[in-house]
């Protein structure tokens, strides 16, 4: 029984991984194959030398590691429900499945590397620039332990995360060590002889791993591996932030209008907070960690080298908020809005309200995402460089200005990019999506051609009068198209007259600001171009309280189809 139960197994995992793992090693032999022969084509020279090879070697292995790890655990999920309720022990399906694995990765491993040795190097290659047993070793170890923690945090809880996360950090630092016997500031060299001790301890390492995840399987296959109930707590939370749904266990009634925003919440806004705000959050933390010393030590240049990346992914993650959250309102193909929301028992009014107010939460939401990632970064690199020195108050006071005025900068086009492209989304239409896309870039070819017109005659007032003329015309174009939408909504009863005049009256207060502070005095040509310029802006700015009429409009566009 358990000889056949194994061979199933088995199969059933193989079966799996067999496709991907001819992909990965082909893929890993063919592209640098190819790469030599179009080198020498070209006739540059190919980079042969023990030390040059041994440059690559780092990223063969992150390259390869990746792809093997990922088509392991690909078959291992597709498996596991079919292993469990296999008639034998835990504990010998968990080692089988483990065996099954580092089978493959060292199949695959060894038969890369020897097509390597056939195709690129030569009989030194093991012990001068291309070790394959320390790793490979490695490797055994290394998917041993994954397989480990990935049972183990089927019941998370802090101290497992905490836990896995640095046995895996401490794993690497050794393994990058023996790379480097002199310290990490000495050069690299290859890991060519495994010592016993390494061996003797990479070997403990697996036996440990090997025992807790015999252990972990054997808890989710019985059914009592559970959460901690911090993690519970911690879960529930983030739950009933992302959805709107609370967990306490309260069935009290709640309105038609409510009960639309919490389940659009759940289809399509929590999916765009994660990818617009969690997402590019991280990656501003990122970019900002490792080119922090680009932008200089002084607090001010540091924070100006911040907010600049800041501000670039800030526009593109508004971007993806509108897209994402703006396809969720339709079905496939576009044909119709969703049942849920065409028939949900609402006046337009109330529709519009509910899911305006969802528009208002996503966006507030990512942006919050990306704002706190570069908190971070200025809480570590910049507040300390704040606080030193005998200018600190004065160096203190610039930066949080600059802070705060980059951020509402940054959160006005966030705001209108990202409900401006939902606005337009909508609607539901996608020869209007086409429409859209098509004059943004027909204004913009225009814009390119009389750019280049002016070049060609850089002396003649006739171009810097068609430069005048286009960005006032486009500015009058967007002007009505906003007071028509406004004028529209207000006579069928979408918004209040109210409304319309707080948005006109905030308009207003913004560019009187403006005015005050940045207009030029029409003195001559160029002055004339640079208040035209300055009048388009405006015409963009009506653009961020276009969306509390369009959207109500593109909702009843789409829901009475």
């Amino acid at each position: 029984m358990m000889s056949s139960a194994m061979i199933a197994t088995t199969k059933s995992f193989c079966k799996r991984a067999w496709p991907g793992a001819s992909i990965g090693v082909a893929t890993l032999v063919i592209v640098p194959l190819m790469i030599k022969i179009l080198m020498h084509l070209q006739g540059y020279r190919i980079p042969y030398n023990d030390q040059e090879i041994f440059s690559l070697h780092f990223t063969y292995l992150g390259i390869s590691w990746v792809i093997f790890l990922s088509i392991t655990v690909r078959a291992l999920a597709g498996s596991q429900k079919y292993c469990r309720g296999l008639p034998i022990s835990s504990r010998a399906i968990a080692t089988w499945l483990m065996l099954a694995m580092v089978g493959l990765v060292v199949v695959l491993q060894l038969a890369t590397n020897g097509a390597y040795r056939a195709l690129f190097f030569d009989e030194r290659w093991l012990a001068d620039y291309w070790p394959v047993l320390g790793p490979l070793l490695f490797l055994v170890t290394l998917v041993l332990t994954g397989h480990a923690i990935f049972w183990t945090l089927n019941a998370p809880s802090y101290t497992r995360i905490i836990l896995s996360m640095g046995i895996i950090v401490a794993l690497f630092w050794w393994f990058l060590s023996r790379y480097f016997p002199q310290g990490f500031k000495a050069e690299a060299v290859p890991w060519s002889h495994v010592t016993l001790g390494e061996f003797v301890l990479m070997q403990l390492v697996s036996l440990a791993a090997w025992y807790q995840g015999t252990r972990a399987f054997a808890s989710v296959r019985s059914g009592t591996a559970l959460p901690s109930p911090q993690w519970t707590q911690t879960r529930n939370w983030w739950d009933s932030l992302t959805t709107g749904v609370s967990s306490s266990g309260q069935t009290g009634l709640i309105s038609h209008r409510e009960a639309l925003s919490r389940l659009h919440w759940r289809d399509s806004c929590q999916r765009a907070v994660i990818m617009g705000g969690g997402l590019f959050g991280i990656a501003v933390l990122v970019l900002n960690t490792t080119m922090r010393n680009a932008n200089g030590s002084h607090p001010i240049n540091i924070t100006e080298g911040f907010m600049q990346i800041y501000l670039m992914f800030s526009i593109i993650a508004a971007l993806v908020v509108g897209l994402v959250a703006g396809e969720g309102t339709c079905g496939p193909g576009r044909t119709e809005m969703k049942s849920f929301l065409a028939v949900t028992p609402l006046s337009d009014r109330d529709f519009a309200v509910a899911m305006f107010g969802n528009l208002v939460k996503t966006v507030l939401y990512a942006s919050l995402l990306i704002q706190s990632g570069l908190m971070l970064n200025m809480l570590v690199f910049v507040a300390p460089g704040m606080l030193q020195g005998d200018q600190a108050s004065i160096i203190s006071s610039r930066v949080a200005l600059y802070w705060f005025v980059y951020s509402v900068y940054t959160l006005t086009c966030f705001w209108t990019i990202a409900a401006n492209v939902i606005s337009v989304l909508w609607t539901g239409r996608s020869w209007f999506y086409y429409l859209v896309i098509g004059s943004i870039l027909g204004c913009f070819g225009l814009f390119v051609f009389i750019l280049n017109s002016t070049d060609r005659i850089s002396y003649s007032p006739n171009n810097l009068y068609c430069q005048m003329a286009f960005f006032l015309v486009l500015a009058f174009l967007i002007f009505a198209g906003v007071v028509t939408a406004f004028v529209t909504a207000c006579q069928k009863g979408f918004i209040k007259l109210s409304t319309a005049g707080i948005a006109s009256g905030l308009w207003l207060i913004g560019s009187l600001a403006a005015v005050w502070l940045k207009f030029p005095a029409p003195t001559g040509l160029q002055e004339m171009l640079t208040l035209s310029l300055y009048i388009f802006f405006l015409s963009l700015f009506a653009l961020a309280f276009a969306p509390f009429a369009t959207i109500p409009l593109a909702l009843s566009w789409n829901r009475h189809r």
